[in-house]
């Protein structure tokens, strides 16, 4: 009995001896340096550099620290032993953000080595310009869904992070996105976030987000009712602009208007658009195009619409030639919190039908829906309305 004692006593010590498999252990670090590549640029030193850490895509901490004199930084203390543990890092220079890719530590690996390109900030608009621009209309009965995809390119070696006052985002105003008059039902995608983005006005609505030197899509889709069988589209142009496409969902729609060339039909999804084509506008012009012959019943479905639309902003329309930057997913504004987030999660359950259905590939289905869910979380981490309003 005694040596059963015994025995039971040494397995117990040496079970709290040995180490726990899958505990998790702080030791992991990050380390990395910024490097200005505007020629002559200012000093990397002091600069604040913050890590946030997520717990599977959920934002659980975050801390800070300043460059030394070199631009170098480190952070210690990370969990290494879970792969639901991820980072990223935030330099902030000159009122511009720049922001590394997500960092997860591999197996047996402690320690990530990183480097972040910043460029001096100025306030000249002067080197923005559209490279190329596309309006797609999608025609309905009595409303067209209008979606707007260009591609902003910033050719100098500096960020322009706008010239006016400080907004609500804590921004300056830099890119101004039209709209047309009356227009309802916002939603966007390409690299436009929410949390970066103005209300809109009677002329459209203004990104805050810094234009970092090379090129950043944009897109986003409204919707216009219109009777009679016509309507007046009309986007001014904002920034001096390269090339510009329109086109219009229907080969029997009447399209009028003198700034744009046909270039006949082309084929999308089993769904026939005429397209226009022009270039070399400046800032101030305005494009025209007056559509007749527009249906008095029922033409393409709104499930359609929400199909295409997805497909469009999501990256899919060859045409267009946007850039994957993995935030391409359109995301409803306007509504309380609580109106948002039924309305994501009523897009995800839609979204599901779609996959099923076959209307979406599956690469595609997998990210969007993970950033559904994504934007879901942020929501649920806001403040109540009412409180922590800006």
């Amino acid at each position: 009995m005694i040596k059963r004692i015994l025995l039971l006593a040494a397995i117990f010590i040496l079970i709290l001896a040995a180490p726990v498999r899958g505990a998790e252990t702080n030791s992991g670090i990050i380390e990395g340096r910024i490097v200005n590549a505007t020629a002559t640029g200012g000093s990397v030193n002091d600069q604040l550099i913050t890590l946030r850490t997520y717990l599977s895509d959920t934002e659980k901490t975050s801390a800070t620290t300043k460059t030394d004199t070199e631009g170098r930084f480190t952070f210690t203390g990370l969990v290494t032993t879970n792969t639901s543990y991820s980072y990223d890092v935030t330099a902030t220079f000159q009122e511009a953000d720049y922001t590394s890719e997500r960092l997860t530590f591999k197996a047996e690996e402690l320690s990530k080595s990183i480097e972040i390109t910043v460029y001096d900030s100025t306030g000249s608009d002067a080197t923005i310009r559209v490279a190329d621009a596309h309006t797609i209309i999608f025609v309905g009965q009595g409303s067209l869904k209008i979606v707007e995809v260009f591609s902003v390119s910033n050719d100098s070696d500096r960020t322009y992070i706008g010239s006016g006052e400080i907004t609500a985002t804590g921004k300056r105003r830099t890119v101004m996105l039209p709209l047309p008059d009356k227009s309802t039902d916002l939603q966007y995608g390409g690299e436009l976030m929410l949390c970066c983005v103005l209300p809109p006005d009677k002329e459209g609505f203004w990104d805050t987000m810094p234009v970092l030197p090379g090129s950043k899509t944009i897109a986003y889709s409204s919707q216009v009712s219109y009777s009679g069988g016509e309507y007046t589209y009309s986007r001014k142009v904002y920034a001096p602009t390269a090339s510009y496409d329109l086109l219009i969902q229907g080969k029997n729609i009447a399209v009028a208007g003198d700034q744009l060339v046909s270039q006949g039909l082309v084929e999308f999804e089993n769904s026939q658009f005429q397209q226009f084509s022009g270039g070399d506008f400046t800032l101030g012009d305005v494009v025209l195009a007056k559509l007749s012959v527009l249906p008095q019943s029922a033409n393409q479905g709104p499930i359609l619409w929400i199909v295409l639309t997805l497909i469009v902003l999501a990256g899919g329309f060859g045409l267009i030639y946007l850039k994957n930057k993995g935030r391409l997913q359109p995301v409803r504004v306007g509504g309380s919190l609580e109106q948002r987030r039924q309305g994501l999660l009523a897009e995800l359950a839609q979204m599901d039908d779609y996959f099923e259905g076959g209307k979406i590939a599956e690469k595609d289905y997998r990210r969007l829906r993970a950033e559904k869910k994504a934007q879901i979380v942020t929501l649920q981490q806001r403040p109540k309305e009412g409180r922590g309003k800006r």
